[in-house]
């Protein structure tokens, strides 16, 4: 069986057209046709059939299996091609997301300046949601990314480098810290400031309120940190941060929260579970795993 042929056929199913399907792929219709015989000839089935009234085709069970295999197929064949791509010319595609970078990509770039590998990495700043998408994608070798644990997707494989927890921030003047044992309950009664979609914090905040069956007031949204912090201090509002988020200050105040059941949130590594880590992969992979067990803080 040639992967060519699954390309045909997965082609075929979605044009629903013998001649587009050749067109598309610069060959004669008949081309297309022999495929789909040597397929069926392979697994001894029917694939398809036409539908009167219609014309379309229409898959049968075993047809359904196969394009689903099909797709799995010519994805890792696509992924393959780009990995050993890059391994000739000894390039990485490395994406961080912006709260990580912010803390770790000083102390991660030294070692790979340290080993020649500045000018063979690529790296590349985004959202949580996004660096996942471009791994599965091909479009991203690694990612350095902050992901509640439960929601990472089967065809990744995932290094864990660093839990991580949420807090409270808020001014000294704020009423909250007047209080004895402040909750996340307490806090809910006033405005939020807190980090857009770009990161995992929004999420994680409403997922905490929910948890309380409280709609919480949120007063503005940024990706911008010294933003929030600037107008946390300002007591306009309280903020919602993790303690990678932003550096600690002596002049704002961090407050637990200790009264709801926070997910269970990560730093990890990740890649597609099928690319194997070699050569300046691997070497990556070193550097990220080694600079997260000395830089703990």
């Amino acid at each position: 069986m040639n992967i060519k042929d699954l390309y045909y056929f997965q082609r075929l199913i979605s044009t629903q057209s013998y001649t587009q399907t050749a067109a598309d792929f610069h060959v004669s219709q008949p081309t297309i046709s022999q495929a789909i015989k040597r397929l069926e000839r392979h697994f001894q089935t029917t694939l398809f059939f036409r539908q009167a009234k219609t014309k379309a085709l229409v898959l049968t069970p075993s047809g359904q299996q196969l394009l689903l295999a099909a797709n799995d197929i010519i994805a890792n064949w696509q992924h393959v091609n780009e990995s050993i791509g890059h391994l000739r010319q000894h390039t990485l595609r490395l994406g961080v997301e912006p709260s990580v970078g912010e803390r770790y990509l000083p102390a991660l770039t030294q070692p790979i300046v340290e080993q020649d590998l500045l000018k063979s990495i690529h790296t590349v700043e985004m959202g949580a949601n996004q660096l996942v998408k471009q791994v599965l994608g091909g479009q991203l070798d690694l990612a350095i990314s902050c992901n509640l644990d439960q929601t990472l997707d089967e065809r990744l494989a995932v290094t864990p480098l660093k839990p991580f927890h949420f807090k409270i921030l808020c001014s000294p003047e704020h009423a909250l810290t007047k209080l004895e044992n402040p909750t996340f309950k307490d806090a809910l009664q006033y405005p939020f400031v807190i980090l857009n979609a770009t990161y995992l914090n929004k999420l994680v905040f409403h997922q905490l309120a929910e948890q309380l069956s409280i709609e919480p007031q949120v007063m503005f949204e940024s990706d911008n940190s010294t933003l929030i912090s600037g107008l946390v201090r300002e007591n306009l509002a309280l903020g919602f941060i993790s303690d990678i988020g932003m550096a600690p200050t002596d002049d704002l105040v961090e407050i637990p929260i200790t009264d709801v059941q926070a997910p269970s949130v990560h730093i990890n590594l990740i890649r597609r579970a099928h690319q194997f880590p070699i050569g300046l992969f691997k070497q990556v992979m070193d550097i990220v795993e080694d600079t997260f067990n000395v830089k703990v803080n």
